[in-house]
């Protein structure tokens, strides 16, 4: 009785190849998470800054025009973190 041998990774297609395929996929899904984490960090970074922009604005605005004091303003302010 003969015995053929399938898949005992001594060839190219057997073991080796597969091993190497699965690893360069897990290192493409790992890249591409941290990829995603940081641009989702740096979105909320800017978003953030814009608001607080938006508000100082506002609040320049507001003492420009008379509405609220040079003290009030300064507390405003750092009130808002700016």
């Amino acid at each position: 009785m003969m015995w053929h041998e399938y898949g005992n990774g001594s060839d190219f297609a057997g073991g080796w190849f597969w091993l190497f395929f699965i690893v360069i996929v897990v290192l493409i899904v790992i890249a591409l998470t941290i990829y995603l984490i940081v641009k989702l960090v740096q979105s909320s970074s800017n978003s953030t800054k814009s608001v607080n922009d938006n508000s100082l604005n506002i609040l320049n605005e507001r003492l420009a025009r008379g509405e609220i004091t040079p003290e009030e303003h300064t507390n405003l302010r750092k009130y808002i973190g700016r």
